[in-house]
């Protein structure tokens, strides 16, 4: 219409000027001017019919044209080589290409993808664009994501997901990641102690059936092993391999603790395993260096625990725990703890001034150590303070004695106290733990760098950060035991007094439940030194006697107690006076009861925290039930706290955790 006008419009001045001659002309001859506007009206007509024609083929050729990209475009979005889906705010799909239908699958319009697509967070990507990764089936798929705003209401627009098959790439990433190597750091943490009397064709036989079942194990499955020593090993798998022995649960342990010896003591495995992280990896930052240090960190942390077991050092950085089954074997030789004492001695020497602190909470093992400690500082003329909490109802009557005698009257200091004193010159030692938040005062830590740590706890992953010195025996009964073997060896002419010795003592008799539990030959001998120091048992028993309203108390959360499957429980009252003291005194009843396997009470603790005092008979490994829970401790002994928890959801928590671990054991024995 428009072209028609312009064409019009342009002929305008042809006409007039036609019309103008033909007046002229049929002023002379009028004749002529007829013939004239005949031929020139023919001529037009004529002109104008071919003219429309011709428009009209080109109008039919460019609609033929315009039909044709239609059609191209709609078959283009439909078959594009990437799927296409609209969904609005309810992940409801409205709008899908073929494309995206034959990759996903049959699909209905109003279906929501949110079911098929974990990783789709409709709430999060309203309103942005973006991408993200998403596995469906057997593919893999990178997701773009962009908002498409309309004209009407906010109800009314749209999310519009632009699917990218990578699956081929993907692919070859995971085998990739497959097959980077893992390194393994290996020890037999226990020969020395299987060993002992042994003959020489003994002990090579021993060491023969073990390098058997380990080197083929780890044959078997493409790994490299060597050994070097006796005892020690270093191996490399793929990531792939791993993952099969994580499966199993690294199940070639039970055979090699199932290898026969003469005195009947099982062989036990400790590996520690590194692996590095995928984004190291597509960096291209890998450093083996670093790899064989956190595996040999893995094993040290599988000793500390007791061995027995594998820790793996995952792509987070964060160690896992496999095995772990058998109890610790006390370890007869004394060699380590001579040498540890005279590493302490050295220390002491170049140190301005010693500081020694337990946990908070302070139990009679804690406040023991601490005090052996600080007799130690005092023959090497050091100045010396002890560190404890204002939370220590538990260890009052010793504290009082402590207080009382005028050799010790500026021993025990307050948390504050030590912060104002602590220097880089410190030493600072920490006793009956390993871990930075149970400490009396964490802030000590950062002041000095100068740190020994000694405790009997097995290790848990946050371990105080680079000590100078480490004295762990998880056989051994208690803290107070290490550092009575320490004095010792700490110099010729040990004298304590008899408020040292009797702390010393006490911190034993607190931990071995009168020589009860976890007592081996140098829990004896170290108890008969301190005997012969003047340890009083009549103090002792003074310090754990109770008065009746305690009795009537303990009696109470006795007679609420439950039983069930072998498992007991209880709950100290809201309000109760000394509820840690008495917990851990009910457990350890409770624990006694036949057809009881395990005992767990609660307690409630200050700032909204629930504390849980656990027992077993060995059977169920309670250290690592209360770990799952941030706790620690032994497999018979352990403990926890529970932050923002109210009792019923701590009770919840903990037999939660409990069944976790019984059910991945019978899965392990079933194997």
């Amino acid at each position: 219409m428009f072209k028609t006008l312009l064409s019009r419009r342009s002929e305008e001045p042809f006409f007039l000027i036609t019309v103008l001659l033909l007046i002229i002309i049929a002023v002379y001859n009028w004749v002529i001017a007829l013939l004239a506007l005949i031929l020139i009206g023919g001529a037009y007509v004529l002109t104008r019919k071919n003219h429309n024609e011709r428009n009209r083929e080109i109008s039919q050729f460019f609609d033929a044209i315009s039909k044709s990209v239609d059609q191209a475009s709609t078959y283009a979005v439909q078959n594009l080589p990437i799927g296409i889906a609209i969904i609005d705010m309810q992940s409801n799909l409205c709008w899908a290409n073929s494309v995206f239908r034959d990759w996903v699958g049959d699909i209905d319009n109003d279906q929501q993808l949110d079911h098929i697509m974990p990783n789709l967070k409709v709430d999060k990507f309203w309103g942005k664009s973006g991408y993200f990764f998403e596995h469906i089936g057997e593919r893999y798929y990178r997701v773009v994501y962009k908002y498409l705003q309309t004209e009407a209401a906010e109800d009314d627009n749209y999310l519009i997901l632009y699917f990218e098959d990578i699956t081929d790439t993907e692919r070859q990433k995971l085998n990739s990641l497959a097959a980077v190597p893992v390194f393994c750091d290996i020890e037999i943490d226990n020969l020395e102690e299987v060993a002992k009397g042994m003959t020489a064709v003994q002990r090579a036989t021993l060491v023969t059936n073990v390098n058997n079942c380990l080197i083929g194990e780890l044959s078997g499955h493409n790994c490299f092993i060597w050994a070097y020593g006796n005892e020690k090993y270093i191996a490399c798998m793929s990531r792939d391999t791993l993952e099969y022995y994580k499966e199993d649960n690294f199940s070639f342990l039970e055979k090699i603790r199932s290898i026969h010896t003469v005195n009947r003591i099982p062989v036990t495995l400790s590996m520690g395993i590194a692996l590095f992280p995928s984004e190291v990896i597509a960096a291209g930052k890998a450093n083996f260096s670093e790899l064989a240090t956190k595996a040999r960190a893995g094993l040290d942390l599988a000793l500390g625990r007791g061995g027995d077991q594998v820790v793996v050092y995952e792509e987070d950085g964060s160690p896992h725990f496999y095995g772990g089954k058998t109890r610790c074997v006390e370890k007869n030789t004394r060699v380590r703890a001579r040498v540890v004492a005279q590493a302490i001695h050295e220390l002491i020497d170049t140190c301005d001034m010693v500081l020694v602190m337990g946990h908070e909470r302070e139990d009679y093992d804690s406040i023991g150590a601490a005090v052996g400690v600080a007799h130690m500082a005092r023959l090497a003329g050091k100045p010396v303070h002890v560190v404890v909490s204002n939370q220590t109802d538990a260890i009052r009557r010793l504290e009082n004695q402590i207080m009382d005698n005028p050799d010790f009257k500026d021993l025990l200091i307050s948390a504050e106290t030590a912060e104002n004193i602590c220097n880089s010159q410190t030493l600072l030692f920490i006793v009956d733990t390993h871990r930075p938040d149970m400490t009396v005062a964490p802030a000590l830590l950062e002041e000095t760098d100068r740190r020994v740590v000694i405790d009997h706890h097995r290790r848990s992953s946050d371990f105080i950060k680079k000590p100078l010195l480490t004295y762990t025996e998880t056989s051994s009964s208690s803290t107070s035991e290490l550092v009575t073997e320490l004095l010792q060896y700490f110099q010729e002419d040990v004298e304590l007094s008899k408020i040292e010795a009797t702390a010393l003592y006490a911190g034993i008799i607190v931990d071995t439940k009168n020589f009860a539990v976890q007592t081996g030959v140098r829990t004896f001998d170290a108890a008969s030194y301190l005997r012969r120091c003047g340890a009083d048992p009549d103090i002792v028993r003074e310090l754990f006697s109770c008065d009746f309203d305690t009795v009537k108390d303990r009696a109470a959360i006795l007679s609420g107690a439950q039983i069930s499957d072998g498992v007991a429980m209880a709950s100290c009252p809201k309000g109760q006076q000394n509820a840690t003291i008495i917990a851990a005194q009910v457990a350890d009843m409770l624990i006694n009861i036949d057809h009881v396997e395990a005992s767990f009470t609660f307690y409630y603790l200050a700032d909204d925290c629930i504390g849980v005092s656990a027992r077993s008979k060995g059977e169920i490994n309670v250290q690592l039930v209360m770990e799952a829970l941030g706790g620690g401790g032994h497999r018979t002994v352990a403990g926890a706290q529970l932050r923002g928890r109210t009792l019923a959801e701590a009770q919840g928590d903990v037999m939660a955790a409990l069944h976790e671990i019984i059910d991945k054991d019978k899965e392990i024995d079933e194997k």
